[in-house]
């Protein structure tokens, strides 16, 4: 049974379209994801279903009675408001079991002070803190952009648990494909406008997908050879004085104007390789901490030539905090960072960092390099950000137009 109906939807920002008259139900116990490449409406659609968001045409029809609840990508707090007053303060009844339930999930997402005021914590805190709350009010409907951000591998199997034992329906944003795998059996494709639906997992998605893309282009090779067909009989001379002969040129004109299918562009990567000398970077006796909450002790640990490190740990145990000391960000507490003369660093980091949102695409670029270095020569800045899809037209819109991965991809 659905228990939410897309109708026609159509949105569009400025000269984007996003949708263009999309239509799909929702039924009892789908476990959605939403896949697609950033800026192509993964967000919208979730506002749009979450009532956070109008669309241009069409509706969206729902269950009477139906409760929905919504973790946005980037959540907001009233201001003063503590840890336990927040996660609990959609609920009608708030009771002794209410409370309870609300310490045992802010316990298994890492939050420990429930008393603290959320303008204290860090945006993954944050994160987490909204995602609490989602989970302990009652809903029918669990609305979900990122919910793994931020979380540590055993909070995500802890979630991931969670929603597989939700009783309700689970639409969710996330780019972690395994996390993805394991959750859902439903995937909803956003691409150029258009919505298409899988009855699958997402690693059956991808070899469905394949397949869809590939009938499509046999579709297009067989329509341009009949194109090619009828233009020649065009071309012989014909008057159209018959009722056939017209029916015939308006099919060509309607096969001439329909639509070639689209495929999603990859991101190309480059760089130019410079000569590496022996030392790398060489960390010595390094110790950080901030209060009573020590991070890295006493640490030692030589970065070989041509290693490829990960860092992994639970969260608060000091990964960001060790790269950003590696990074020259901030100074540890006691010990040293040796880096060598021909090492340069680049750091991307976890928060999108604060730009002047009125600027516009290219000329934040620009502002760092007109040019770059690439192996097949200097590339211009607008180049660099055609191979990161994005198109002349969106690099002279101000950076704000910019979906929340579109900023990941740009700052990248």
């Amino acid at each position: 049974m659905n228990v939410l109906n897309l109708e026609h939807i159509s949105k569009t920002y400025g000269e984007k379209v996003i949708f263009d008259d999309i239509s799909c139900g929702i039924h009892q116990g789908d476990k959605i994801g939403i896949i697609g490449i950033n800026g192509t409406g993964k967000t919208t659609f979730l506002r749009i279903l979450a009532g956070f968001e109008e669309t241009d045409e069409g509706q969206v029809v729902m269950q009477n009675g139906l409760r929905i609840t919504y973790l946005p990508q980037h959540p907001e707090f009233p201001e003063g408001a503590t840890i336990l007053s927040y996660v609990i303060q959609g609920q009608k009844e708030q009771s002794w079991n209410s409370e309870t339930e609300a310490h045992m999930v802010l316990n298994k997402l890492g939050i420990e002070d429930h008393e603290e005021e959320i303008a204290h914590l860090s945006g993954g805190q944050k994160k987490r803190v909204a995602l609490a709350a989602v989970l302990v009010n009652p809903a029918d409907v669990l609305i979900l952009d990122e919910p793994t951000n931020h979380l540590d591998n055993e909070m995500a199997s802890w979630l991931e648990d969670y929603l597989n034992r939700f009783k309700g329906v689970v639409i969710m944003v996330t780019h972690d494909r395994y996390f993805l795998d394991r959750v859902t059996n439903k995937i909803l494709e956003i691409s150029h406008g258009k919505i298409y639906t899988y009855e699958a997992k997402y690693s059956d998605f991808l070899e469905m997908k394949a397949q869809r893309e590939e009938m499509e282009m046999a579709s297009e090779r067989k329509k341009q050879s009949i194109l090619r067909m009828e233009v020649e009989w065009a071309k012989r001379g014909c008057r159209a004085r018959s009722t056939k002969q017209r029916a015939r040129l308006d099919r060509l004109e309607a096969m001439k104007n329909s639509a070639a299918p689209v495929r999603d562009k990859n991101v190309e990567i480059d760089s130019v390789e410079t000569r590496m000398g022996k030392k790398t970077i060489e960390l010595h006796h390094i110790s950080k901490r901030f209060g009573e909450r020590v991070c890295i002790r006493d640490f030692d640990y030589i970065v070989l030539k041509n290693q490829r490190l990960g860092i992994i740990g639970p969260n608060g145990c000091g990964k960001s905090t060790l790269l950003k000391i590696i990074a020259g960000i901030l100074e540890p507490d006691s010990g040293s960072v040796e880096i060598g003369d021909t090492i340069k660093i680049g750091y991307f980091s976890q928060e999108i960092e604060d730009m002047n949102s009125s600027q516009r695409v290219i000329d934040y670029i620009k502002a760092v390099a007109e040019f770059i270095p690439t192996k097949d020569g200097l590339i211009s800045a607008s180049k660099l950000l055609e191979q990161f899809l994005f198109e002349p037209a969106m690099q002279y819109s101000p950076i704000e137009k910019l979906s929340g991965g579109e900023k990941k991809d740009y700052i990248f």
